[in-house]
């Protein structure tokens, strides 16, 4: 009885210490996922931001129908 009692102590205490392995470890894949997803954040924000400004560069090009200044006026 002495043996299976010694046993379930040295068990339990291995649980104890990966539980404490595991907290420690998901406390790290925690800041890990908050620092991807402040960069994600930050990406997405420069995306949009270069998105909207080619956006207002085409814009600002002539259109198909417009004629180009400039353009057959050296003849």
């Amino acid at each position: 009885m002495d043996k299976e009692l010694e046993y379930l102590e040295s068990r339990v205490q291995a649980l104890i210490a990966r539980i404490k392995e595991l907290e420690t470890q998901n406390g790290r894949f925690a800041q890990a996922l908050a620092e991807a997803l402040k960069e994600n954040a930050e990406l997405n924000f420069r995306v949009n931001e270069t998105r909207n400004r080619v956006a207002a560069l085409v814009e600002r090009l002539p259109k198909a129908d417009e004629p180009e200044q400039g353009a057959g006026e050296a003849e």
